[in-house]
């Protein structure tokens, strides 16, 4: 779904009008388009960086004059493409539907017949890619649009765009890594075949809702699609075959495209969709419509999906809500109705009882290389936003939805971590990892990270301390969460941690002394787990370290008063892979909310957990509570399931979820004022951003 052009965005492009933003990212941004005559067209604008090299020209040049002699029905066509003056471009079909990814974190799987009509017309889609003498090499369920005849492939005309734009960059951090083939990953070269292998694994996620070789991320993912077997449970069995052949390591033993179409024959697209996908058609198309001017005609649509509905009747006779739902407990991912550019509104009527409206407001992109891990915190007043990024923590005025500054860490080993602002907002702490230290007389120093925290004074923007753990003898050993003490004198880190499952660090900040050390869960078991989270309660007393392994979790609680006396131990029954990734107190004190896939709540008095709002399996990986202590929201990544932001009313634990980018929500912060909310997420590139709501 489209957001509002922003104030720099230009209003006219190779004469066609701009309307709206579709998504964007480093390498650019793509707009919704107008012709003269009306039609509409997605139109990618190049960003000023690359498209003033002139090696990138010249690949452009090439890859759109090639991507515009494909032709096929199951093809976003590209209409046009110029340079003008230093401005490069391309249009191509706009088609009203949501992708892949975003239908199947709405609405779950798609039935068997749907599945042989979607592989049917992406196999066709590529093969007529190949015939003119392309290769996709980046297929995701993100370049899939559902549209009522049938689906349609695009970015195929600028997936390869992405290595010209940045020659250095690795396979590992190529967006959609665990869909690449083995041999792209080993040797960044693609063959035809590993579209073939990128199709499968694409028919893998929609036929089940999750990623063929798992949930990694990043290096570990990447191992796992070469060195193990995809997992194909849920899989249709009569697809089960002609799909495992389609994943196979060597190149050669995949089926070629002509095998695949026979393979997956069919009754054809026809009505092909499920009612509710129906309805998600229906809803862009009328979106579509408002902006041609033409009159929205969503009668076809809702009879199509009736019909469809009533083929099914004898399995449900109750219709299904489509959009948003109440979450209260429910192991469903909570994305309402997503759009490819992050954001979107969601209104607390129907299902939600009248709980909040939120209204998306600037997708602020902060460069690549951040994803949605990284972490979020606004300052107690409001005027700046933190979020982590490779080498560097991005400030950002939320008010003016642009970024402001940069705090730049050359030393760090990847991302920054987490971030927090301490109470007064006079500091600002991001944690990192250190690369190895060669000179060090300590084995594990010189062949292991290390991980640290800087802190840095707001005002001037100038490096206050940085505050370094010893080794962990693992380069796992990363670091993960971030929080300061309410009265600033205090900062706690939590990592991961080789022999336990993980240890939260406390350091004095005037004299960078270390005063706690402290070890979360059952003790050396053998396993690499981690402290993911921390948290100082409000009035300072306690200390909140949420950890996870082996799928289990737990909060324990420290007494800082008392030189971190172990208090209590908050337990879960059951946590995903990562455990507790997020805690948060609410302004009194009195109750503590965690997220560990699931999002839970615990009353601080009896140290009971009071309510569950959503199950293990909903993929939740941050919470945060309103200031007034009545509101808060969850954010889950849709990395496996699809993703968004989901904000309960915690009296009737109630919630109303708004989608954000391509990877869900990864970290969320209420403003200090209540009035707005921030996620990490992507765009429509999958290059790092932050999307704003305001809160109503």
């Amino acid at each position: 779904m489209t957001t509002p052009l922003q104030a720099d965005d230009p209003r006219e492009v190779g004469g066609y009008r701009l309307v709206g933003r579709l998504g964007g990212g480093e390498l650019g941004t793509v707009f919704l388009g107008r012709s003269r005559s009306g039609r509409l067209v997605a139109v990618r604008v190049v960003a000023a960086q690359p498209a003033a090299d002139a090696e990138f020209q010249r690949r452009f040049s090439e890859l759109t004059a090639s991507a515009r002699k494909v032709s096929g029905f199951y093809t976003a066509q590209v209409v046009d493409a110029a340079a003008d003056g230093n401005v490069l471009w391309v249009a191509s079909e706009y088609f009203p539907g949501p992708s892949l990814r975003h239908a199947v974190a709405a609405h779950g799987p798609l039935p068997e017949e749907a599945l042989r009509a979607l592989g049917s017309g992406l196999a066709e889609a590529l093969a007529g890619v190949h015939a003119a003498g392309l290769l996709h090499g980046g297929l995701t369920p993100g370049d899939v649009i559902l549209a009522d005849d049938g689906p349609r492939l695009t970015d195929f005309a600028l997936a390869r765009l992405w290595d010209a734009a940045h020659p250095s960059r690795t396979v590992g951090a190529a967006p959609g890594g665990v869909f690449l083939a083995p041999e792209q990953i080993r040797t960044g070269a693609a063959v035809t075949a590993s579209d073939v292998f990128a199709l499968g694994a694409v028919l893998v996620y929609a036929a089940t809702g999750r990623n063929a070789f798992g949930d990694a991320l990043g290096s570990d993912a990447l191992m796992r699609v070469v060195t193990q077997e995809p997992d194909l449970t849920g899989v249709p069995e009569p697809l089960h075959g002609l799909i495992a052949a389609c994943l196979a390591k060597d190149p050669q033993a995949r089926p070629d495209l002509g095998e695949l179409l026979r393979g997956l024959a069919g009754p054809g697209p026809g009505d092909w969709l499920p009612p509710t996908l129906v309805e998600m058609v229906g809803e862009r198309k009328a979106e579509a419509d408002a902006h041609t001017g033409t009159r929205a005609q969503p009668g076809l649509l809702r009879r199509r999906a009736l019909l469809a509905a009533a083929g099914v009747a004898a399995l449900s006779a109750v219709a299904v809500p489509v959009g948003i739902w109440a979450a209260s407990g429910d192991d469903r991912p909570t994305a309402g109705t997503p759009g490819s550019t992050g954001g979107g509104s969601a209104a607390g009527s129907g299902s939600t009882g009248g709980i909040v409206k939120l209204t998306a407001g600037a997708l602020v992109e902060v460069g690549r290389d951040q994803g949605d891990g990284r972490g979020i915190a606004y300052s107690p007043d409001g005027r700046l936003l933190a979020t982590g990024g490779k080498n560097k923590v991005v400030l950002i005025d939320p008010a003016a939805g642009k970024q402001v500054g940069v705090l730049t860490v050359d030393r760090a080993l990847g991302a920054a971590a987490a971030v927090a602002f301490s109470r007064s907002g006079g500091l600002l702490a991001a944690s990192y990892t250190l690369p190895p230290d060669l000179r060090s007389r300590d084995d594990k120093e010189r062949e292991h990270g290390r991980a640290a925290v800087t802190l840095w004074d707001v005002a001037s923007r100038r490096e206050v301390i940085t505050v370094v753990a010893a080794s962990q003898g693992h380069m796992l050993a990363q670091p993960n969460a971030v929080a300061f003490s309410p009265d600033g004198r205090l900062v706690a880190l939590g990592r991961d941690g080789r022999d336990s499952i993980g240890t939260a660090l406390v350091w004095e900040v005037a004299s960078g002394r270390q005063v706690a050390s402290l070890v979360v869960g059952p003790g050396s078991n053998g396993t690499l787990g981690a402290a993911r989270s921390v948290a100082f309660s409000p009035d300072g007393r306690s200390l909140a370290v949420g950890y996870g392994s082996d799928l289990k979790g737990a909060v324990d609680l420290f007494d800082v008063s008392s030189s971190f006396a172990p208090v209590a131990t908050l337990a879960l029954d059951n946590a995903d892979a990562f455990g507790v990734t997020s805690l948060d107190f609410t302004p009194d004190g009195t109750t503590l909310a965690g997220s560990f896939g699931g999002v839970a709540v615990w009353d601080l008095t009896s140290r009971k957990l009071t309510a569950t709002l959503a199950g293990v399996n909903s993929h939740y990986q941050s919470v945060s509570f309103s200031p007034d202590g009545k509101l808060i929201a969850g954010a889950t990544s849709a990395y496996s399931q699809g993703g968004g932001v989901t904000v309960w009313n915690l009296a009737s634990r109630k919630g109303t979820p708004v989608a954000t980018g391509r990877s869900g929500g990864g970290q969320v912060a209420f403003g200090p004022d209540g009035r707005t909310l921030a996620a990490t997420t992507d765009t429509g590139e999958l290059l790092g951003a932050v999307q704003l709501w305001s809160v109503g």
